[in-house]
Order: C-alpha cells, then sequence, then structure tokens
C-alpha cells in the first residue's frame, strides 16, 4: 500500500463507515451527504489511488475534500510544502530511474517519473533497481579509486564533500540486492556502517556480498560514543577520514609457512616471554577464572584488568613491578554500565594511592547485560570490536552468558571456544574469561572447575578457582573475607599467582596477598 492510499483511507476512517472489500474499500463520500457508503477506493497501478462517486462527484473534489495533494502524500511535507531532500537515482548513461524524497521527519518516499510525462508516479514497481551516483561510482572503479558504501543519501553526499566517492542502496540497511555487487568487481571498497545492531547488520551483509568480487573489502564506524552514529556526525564533530575506526578488514592469503629442520630448530634463540602482566598473564594466554557465588571473582577479574591498563601489578604493588601499561577491551555480559561502573570505580581510583593510575585511552569498557551469542551475528560483532580497539587483553563474560546453546553438549561449547580463539588471534592478545563453578555433588566436596562441557576443562592455557579457605572466619555480615585460589588446570609455564588472597581495606586495590595462620598440633592456631 502506497503513502497517499494511507493517508486517504486515514481521512475516510475519520467518517466512519469504512469497510473493506474484495476489490477494495468503500466509504462514505465527504463531498456530499453519505448516509450509505458510496466511495469505491482501490490502489491504481499508474495512480496512487483510484476514487469512484456513485453520485456523481468529482475526483478532484473527493480529494480536494480530504485535504490530500493528488501528487504528494498528506503529511510528508516540511513546512514549506518541499521535501527536505530529492535524491535521483541514474543508470550508468545519466537517465533518471526513479527518486527517494526525505521529509523533514525522516521518512523516505520513493517515485518515478510518470510515463505520460507530467509529474510522478509514488510507486516505482518494477523499474530497474540501480546504487546512488552509479554513473560515477562506475568512473571511479576504472580508475581504480577507492569507493565508500554508505547505508543513506546524506552520508553519501557527505562523503563527497571530503572529494571522496561514495554510494548506497534504496531503502537504507537490509536492503541490499545481489544485482548491485558486480559493479565492485576488482574495486577498493570501504564499508562505513551505522553504529546501532541494524547498520552493522547491514555492513556485513554488503561485506559478505563483496567480498567473493572487489579486491579489498574495509568496515568503518564513527569515532566517539553512541551518540556519533554515522559518517554525517563523524563528520561534524570534526574528526577526520584517517579517524574512522575500522572494525574489519579483509586479509591477504597466508603464505605458506616452510617446516623448520630440527638442529636449526633448536639452535634458534628462544623468544623472551611477552608479559601482559609480568609472572601472572602473558600474551595469547586463555585463563578461566572460576568462583562459588559472592567469593568476589567478578571483583578479581576488574583489578585484573585495570591493574593491566595501569601498568599496576595486581598482587604486589611496589613500584619496582610497574610495567607498561597494556590495552584492554572489558566485555560485560552480565552487569549494566550503572553496576558496572560502581564496581570499577574503587578499583580505578585504587590504582591512583599507588601513584599508578591506569593510563587514558588504555581500558575501554562495553556492557552487553543480556549478554552475547556467540553462534549468531555477535560473533562478527566480537570480531568488530577486538579489530577496532587491538587490545592486549581481551576480558569478556561471564562464560554462560556468552551463548544461548546447551553449553553441556561439546559442539556448542567448540563453536563458542572456536571464536574466542578467533578474537584472540587478530592482536594475539591475552584472554581473560570469568565462568562460574559447579554446585557439587552430595557428598563430595565441592570442586571449582567451570560448569559445562569438558572441553572447558582442556582449553584454557590454565584455570584457577575461588573457595572459601577452611580456617577464614567470616565477617560480621557473613563473607567470607579471605579464600584459596586453586589452579583447577594448573599452567604449563611457571607462574606467581598467590595462593591465597585476602579482600583488603578502602582505597586498597579488593584482592591482596594473605597468608594464612599456622596450625600447630591438636588445632590450635
Amino acid at each position: 500500500m502506497n503513502d497517499i492510499l494511507e493517508a486517504v483511507l486515514d481521512e475516510l476512517r475519520k467518517l466512519g463507515g469504512l469497510k473493506k472489500t474484495p476489490k477494495g474499500w468503500e466509504a462514505r463520500c465527504p463531498n456530499h451527504e453519505d448516509r450509505k457508503p458510496s466511495l469505491s477506493v482501490s490502489e491504481g497501478r499508474d495512480q496512487p489511488v483510484v476514487l469512484f462517486c456513485q453520485a456523481g462527484c468529482q475526483t478532484r473534489d473527493v480529494i480536494a475534500k480530504l485535504g490530500i495533494s493528488p501528487s504528494r502524500p498528506r503529511g510528508q511535507r516540511d513546512s514549506d510544502g518541499k521535501f527536505v531532500a530529492i535524491y535521483d537515482y541514474r543508470d550508468e548513461h545519466g537517465e533518471l530511474l526513479y527518486q527517494v524524497c526525505r521529509t523533514a521527519d525522516k521518512k523516505f518516499l520513493q517515485r518515478r517519473p510518470n510515463p505520460s510525462g507530467e509529474g510522478y508516479v509514488w510507486q516505482i514497481g518494477d523499474v530497474r533497481r540501480v546504487l546512488y551516483r552509479l554513473p560515477r561510482i562506475l568512473d571511479a572503479v576504472a580508475q581504480c579509486r577507492e569507493i565508500y558504501v554508505c547505508e543513506g543519501e546524506k552520508d553519501v553526499h557527505t562523503l563527497e564533500q571530503q572529494d571522496l566517492v561514495a554510494t548506497c542502496n534504496a531503502g537504507g540497511a537490509g536492503k541490499w540486492r545481489s544485482e548491485y555487487t558486480d559493479v565492485f568487481r576488482d574495486a577498493v571498497v570501504t564499508i562505513i556502517a551505522d553504529k546501532d545492531k541494524p547498520g552493522q547488520a547491514h555492513a556485513r551483509q554488503v561485506r559478505d556480498a563483496l567480498l567473493p568480487v572487489a579486491a579489498s573489502v574495509t568496515i568503518a564506524e564513527a569515532t566517539g560514543g553512541p551518540e556519533l552514529k554515522d559518517a554525517t556526525d563523524h563528520f561534524r564533530a570534526g574528526h577526520t577520514l584517517d579517524e574512522l575506526r575500522v572494525t574489519f578488514t579483509s586479509a591477504a592469503p597466508a603464505k605458506p609457512i616452510a617446516a623448520t629442520e630440527l638442529w636449526t630448530f633448536i639452535d634458534a634463540a628462544d623468544t623472551p616471554q611477552d608479559w601482559i602482566i609480568p609472572g601472572i598473564l602473558e600474551r595469547g594466554d586463555r585463563l578461566l577464572l572460576t568462583g562459588f557465588e559472592g567469593l568476589g571473582k567478578s571483583m578479581l577479574v576488574r583489578q585484573l584488568a585495570v591493574c593491566a591498563a595501569a601498568g599496576l601489578h595486581p598482587f604486589d604493588t611496589d613500584y619496582r613491578n610497574n610495567y607498561p601499561p597494556q590495552r584492554v577491551l572489558f566485555i560485560d555480559c552480565e552487569n549494566s554500565e550503572t553496576q558496572g561502573r560502581r564496581k570499577t570505580r574503587p578499583i580505578a581510583y585504587a590504582t591512583k594511592n599507588y601513584h599508578r593510575p591506569a593510563a587514558e585511552n588504555m581500558m575501554y569498557v562495553l556492557h552487553r547485560p543480556n549478554g552475547i551469542n556467540l553462534a549468531t551475528a555477535d560473533a562478527d560483532w566480537l570480531l568488530e570490536q577486538i579489530t577496532a580497539h587491538k587490545p592486549d587483553l581481551l576480558v569478556v563474560g561471564p562464560f554462560y552468558k556468552l551463548h544461548a546453546e546447551d553449553i553441556n553438549k561439546e559442539e556448542n561449547a567448540r563453536r563458542v571456544a572456536a571464536i574466542l580463539d578467533e578474537a584472540r588471534a587478530l592482536t594475539n592478545a591475552a584472554l581473560l574469561i570469568e565462568a562460574h563453578a559447579g554446585h557439587g555433588e552430595a557428598g563430595k566436596a565441592r570442586a571449582v572447575r567451570p560448569i559445562g562441557s569438558s572441553l572447558l576443562l582442556r582449553w584454557p592455557e590454565f584455570g584457577y578457582g575461588l573457595a572459601p579457605n577452611a580456617l577464614a572466619a567470616p565477617d560480621d555480615r557473613g563473607r567470607c573475607r579471605q579464600v584459596d585460589v586453586v589452579a583447577w588446570r594448573g599452567p604449563r609455564d611457571d607462574r606467581d599467582w598467590p595462593r591465597h588472597l585476602e579482600y583488603g581495606a578502602p582505597g586498597h586495590l579488593p584482592w591482596r596477598p594473605w597468608v594464612p595462620p599456622r596450625v600447630e598440633k591438636g588445632g590450635a592456631r
């Protein structure tokens, strides 16, 4: 149903008596006193609406009574009665095929020239669909110029003001058509995604269509917070082309790696360990941190992340143990922004007390409290975040919020682990994931191993869990403040993790190493 027909029906509905019929609608005619509906309404082939009054009223009089222009939908104009912008879609020869008309309230109407030569038809029917600025795009491909694909015509004009070649498809996100793809054969393409879920999904759709034909494909987004959504926002805020944040880039095929002869391999110098946190976490490590409920494992995860961004050792704050700050991407899939801010703030402030505040632009925080499903498009979203932020340390979790599958099945756990491995490999980051421990079985001591498929016991390089210390007395609120750090999967290399931790005082880091009191013979301390 077109916009003019909808506007006509809306007005007739106010008069009462509007009724659907097999061929359209019947209604009371607004041009004469009509007690019994005598006006027939239907959608036309060459015109947006066909009206016939059985009492003999002229169509133009009926339309006038309704207050609707026969050439433009009612309510779709700005205060001057004109569209805010009209975008011409032309074929490769410059012939006008159709137009997209933008209204002040951000509606987009499509029309084509009337075959009679007078005015427009407010349907484009089976008219050939083309890319916006098609003649310019074809010239740019021939000249080997980079082409930018946006979500809307306004962004195309913004990029043209930067002396760039840009295009889009009519209809916005999700309306890419297969016939657009071959235009980009052997082209260098950058897709600028709108910074929302539909925009990012559209960018991936275009990327997947172009990868088989284009020379290279890149996806980028506006720099800054969520208020800077698209290319126009980016440039109006004073940012430059180089400041666009790249979230995907197509890589050249990997070259085969020649095998190394035994003695050449043995005689080569060993690569020094590349620490993210000295003695604790090495580049490329996968660490799964578990624990019983309420013991503070999420605070320990935050402590490790903030300290990495500060270059402050999380368990030994002596200035001699400082190291270069590491770039951290922290993706919280459980807490809201307010909850996450409340938990992270005291840790960040504590780094100042040690004269080693977390460095600016070294830790980035994202909140997805409803979780992410790495078995769906969220996998692309995660990889885009890694590409954009280039972390040395990726902190994401808890694990049960990274999927919507039965994680006890190994094929599901393997799928999630594969995406996390791919994310880690993009920047050779260390990976830190919080996971939940099982609830134990009757008659058995509760273990700190993660719940789910046994793959989780084999996949990480090492795993630690927090368990209450048997000698620790609860505080006045019944909380356990001294815990054991249990290695449920021992590290493949020596690490300096403390064996026991104690929850610290305000103004300090939450967790600090602790030595349990000695137990004498007979049970006395």
